[in-house]
């Protein structure tokens, strides 16, 4: 019968060696999986990007479109000047107020707390 040998030792600056190694090649491969990852969402993500920014566009033209038709509704009932006047002020209030409140939910998303709130 043959006798199994013992396996040999290898000595520590070797073993470290080979474990640096291997974390490198993990790492790598890590690297690799993560970069195919977020290729495949940007990926699905432009397509995703085109349609909003489609769309955005669409519903600014359908919102000239209606101004356009409001002016002409207003047109005889205030003249010219006053449909335009109308128009344009209730464009600006209704921009005025969508910014307001943005900026405070901006604020409230950015700011910064001390303390915990809980009692």
């Amino acid at each position: 019968m043959e006798e199994e040998q013992p396996p040999q030792q290898e000595s520590i600056p070797a073993l470290v060696s080979r474990l640096i190694d291997d974390g490198e090649e993990f790492v790598r491969a890590e690297l690799k999986l993560y970069r195919a990852r977020l290729f495949s969402r940007i990926d699905g993500a432009r397509n995703a990007i085109i349609l909003a920014v489609v769309a955005l566009s669409l519903a600014q033209a359908v919102i000239v479109a209606a101004l356009v038709g409001l002016l002409i509704v207003l047109r005889p009932l205030l003249g010219p000047g006053g449909a335009t006047g109308v128009v344009v002020a209730g464009g600006l209030a209704l921009a005025g107020l969508l910014a307001w409140l943005g900026w405070r939910q901006l604020l409230k998303a950015t700011e910064i707390k001390d303390k915990d709130d809980r009692p």
